[in-house]
């Protein structure tokens, strides 16, 4: 649609980008109108994953020109043309604040018409991937007969692999237009293709017509859950009375997908406010609160019903600060669930060691409960978080899975009726003087989880202590720190089944399938990081004795040692005998 030149303004020194217009727009006067009116209207849309138009008009010399936000990031194009098929997980994170983008444009009246991935930049924010959607409005330039345009001149109004049914056949468009595109969207992302494909534009477009896309599991190299596919699936209804009826109902779909996995944690901030200008209000306020220095990531809560429909926002409680010294387990500051607490790596103990702080803790009640706990960044720090009995210095379980400046979070710990100790430290290179930092808090906090069948109940690390699992059912689980493994034996005699574990980002995923009745065991490693993992068929599995073991591959440099911020699934499947 033009050229686009990065800029900066000579006397506030702000980058700006800058798009002209390509001539064949602005040579037709009623082009030039409707740019007025449609730059006019995307200036006035104000979501943060809205690329925001900043001035527009016209040139001395006569071109057309916008003004814009620059966004400094790869477009959603290049980045599946970089890594290929993405876990769904990521997919949804991502495409939900695209909803969210798309709804405040039509709750504005502006219909995109050229949703594509080239039209989504991916910003790197302070909480992860933000998209920014661009050319709001700006496809209308260009309406016209489009069977004459591609055979004319080879341009569409949009883009073939992107465009509904109803927009290629000329009929008058709304917002379910968009939710198609959003949906040939999500399924290049999750296959690496787009739903269809011919060896021109109009063969693309003809099967966008006629033909029902093959659904994505079946064409994806990951393993694709059935919601992914029953998401897609019904945005690419021929019919637009068939899919989402608004931007808004598809970016709810997304979210409650998340939550249900175990994503609604901090990241959802990003994505679980209203559409709208209240929409962008509240992400912007949520936003503020998850700076480094007043809130971390972990401490906005989406209140989640058994459902997994979306609730009310809660802020943890704010307690009072740690009290020093509590380097000791007799000195250990008490710290009470949903609280959130201030605290400091300070002054260092001594040349050799640096400042420790221990928390207590206490569960209620008679029965071991599953709790989470986090804590925040450190700038200068590798935080180091550790689960402890009182009476012992040997750590139940650790937190290390992320690096400098990073916080740490354990998403699903085993907590015993009584007292725990979590002890914070600093992770330092052997020989290295203990960093001091007195200016930058951290924050810690837990929380006791509600009990929920469809997630994993550790300690499931052995086979002695493996969950049963019903056959054909999915249970989703963390590999939630380094070690960490998870068991699970099928629950029902079957005459051929496999085991089937989905992807987890940045994870390199190992299945062990074992037989307890013959002793016979197969190591199932056959992907990388961030790809799902399936076994080959085992026959006459017999009930409580075909049992699967889940890890992090350990000799695998280039993938993560535990992903505590994402679950994967896990399930048995029956399949035809051979």
């Amino acid at each position: 649609m033009g050229t686009v030149y990065r800029a900066e303004h000579v006397q506030i020194s702000k980058v700006m980008a800058i798009k002209l217009l390509h001539q064949e727009v602005e040579q037709n006067p009623q082009n030039v109108a409707r740019f007025h009116r449609e730059a006019e209207a995307a200036s006035r849309l104000n979501h943060p994953n809205t690329v925001h138009v900043f001035d527009f008009g016209r040139t001395q010399s006569g071109s057309l020109y916008l003004v814009m936000e620059y966004v400094d990031g790869d477009d959603l194009g290049k980045v599946i043309g970089n890594e290929g098929a993405m876990p769904f997980g990521r997919v949804a994170y991502l495409c939900a604040q695209v909803a969210g983008s798309v709804a405040d444009a039509h709750a504005a009246g502006v219909i995109h018409r050229d949703l594509k991935p080239e039209n989504i930049v991916i910003a790197e924010g302070r909480d992860g991937e933000r998209p920014k959607v661009l050319d709001f409005g700006l496809a209308k330039l260009f309406e016209g007969n489009i069977e004459a345009q591609v055979t004319s001149s080879g341009t569409i109004v949009g883009t073939p692999y992107y465009m509904s049914p109803e927009q290629i056949q000329g009929h008058e468009l709304d917002g379910r237009s968009d939710v198609y595109a959003m949906g040939a969207i999500m399924y290049e992302c999750v296959v690496g293709k787009p739903p269809f494909e011919a060896p021109n534009p109009v063969g693309v477009l003809s099967r966008h017509l006629s033909e029902e896309p093959v659904r994505p599991s079946q064409r994806s190299p990951l393993s694709v859950p059935a919601e992914a596919d029953e998401i897609i699936m019904r945005c690419l209804e021929k019919d637009p009375n068939d899919r989402y009826q608004t931007a808004e109902e598809l970016r709810q779909a997304l979210i409650q997908y998340l939550t249900s996995v175990g994503s609604g944690d901090w990241r959802l901030s990003t994505v679980a406010s209203v559409s709208g200008k209240s929409g962008a209000r509240r992400v912007g306020e949520l936003d503020s609160m998850f700076t480094r220095k007043r809130r971390p990531w972990l401490w906005a809560l989406l209140l989640v019903s058994a459902a997994g429909g979306v609730g009310a926002w809660q802020i943890a409680t704010r307690g009072p600060s740690e009290r020093e010294p509590n380097h000791l387990p007799k000195d250990a500051t008490r710290l009470a669930e949903d609280t959130e607490m201030e605290a400091y790596l300070g002054q260092r103990l001594s040349e050799d060691s640096g400042d420790v702080d221990l928390f207590e803790i206490e569960v209620v009640g008679s029965e071991r409960r599953a709790a989470a706990l986090g804590v925040s960044s450190i700038p200068n720090m590798d935080v180091v978080v550790e689960l402890l009995k009182p009476g012992t210095d040997q750590s139940l379980i650790t937190a290390d899975s992320r690096g400098l400046g990073e916080g740490e979070r354990l998403p699903n710990i085993p907590l015993e009726p009584g007292k725990h100790l979590i002890r914070v430290r600093e992770r330092r290179a052997e020989g290295e003087l203990p960093t001091e930092n007195v200016s930058d808090e951290y924050y810690v906090r837990w929380e006791m989880l509600p009990d929920n069948p469809s997630f994993e109940r550790e300690l499931n690390d052995s086979l002695e202590l493996a969950e049963p699992l019903d056959l054909g059912a999915e249970r989703r689980a963390w590999i939630g720190w380094p070690g960490d493994v998870d068991t699970f034996c099928l629950a029902e005699d079957a005459e051929s089944v496999i085991a089937q574990v989905s992807a987890l980002a940045e994870v390199d995923l190992v299945l062990r399938v074992v037989d307890r009745r013959t002793e016979r065991s197969a190591k199932v490693d056959d992907q990388g990081a961030g790809r799902g993992e399936t076994s080959k068929p085992w026959k006459s599995a017999e009930a409580g004795k075909l049992c699967i073991e889940i890890s992090a591959d350990p000799l695998d440099a280039d993938s993560r040692a535990a992903q505590p911020d994402e679950t994967y699934g896990v399930r048995f499947i029956a399949v035809p005998g051979r």
